[in-house]
């Protein structure tokens, strides 16, 4: 059995000179092992400041079921279609850092999870919603080959 999870939303985050700032990044288990009780699943995460946006869990953590979770006080569901693609931003994926972007306006973001006992494989996409224009895009798979892609507007942070 096969379990999806796929979620579309719009975020507002507070602008400064028309302008919004979001945190990309994505974490992994230590290949091999399966994730106990001390060891923090593999992760996407989009947060604006300390508040998480949407994140991806690829492990039960804390009592937190694995799959995709929005923040519904910020983001709202729509049904604007973003491709989960690299395409437009350029590579190859980065799988050392975090990034912070900058965005016109609103956060158009779609989170995927898709999991079966064969392993667990996900997705994130942040454009623009004011241009549609791909911002980021981080991976995760279970092959263990993950990272991100992000456009010329974000910083890698150290």
């Amino acid at each position: 059995m096969q379990t999806v999870q796929d979620s579309t939303v719009v975020c507002t985050v507070p602008e400064l000179q028309g302008r919004s700032d979001f945190h990309i990044y994505y974490s992994r288990t230590t290949p091999g092992k399966s994730p106990g009780p001390s060891t923090y699943p593999a992760t996407l995460d989009v947060f604006n400041g300390k508040t998480p946006l949407a994140w991806i869990l690829s492990a039960t953590f804390q009592n937190q079921q694995k799959g995709v979770f929005v923040d519904q006080k910020r983001c709202r569901r729509v049904s604007t279609f973003v491709p989960l693609t690299d395409a437009g931003l350029p590579g190859p994926p980065d799988q050392l850092h975090a990034f912070t972007c900058l965005v016109r306006g609103q956060l158009l973001i779609r989170a995927r999870a898709v999991w079966n006992r064969r392993g667990f494989a996900a997705s994130i996409a942040v454009r623009s919603h004011a241009t549609r224009k791909p911002v980021a895009f981080g991976f995760l798979n279970h092959t263990g080959f993950d990272g991100l892609y992000t456009s010329h507007g974000c910083v890698r942070q150290r």
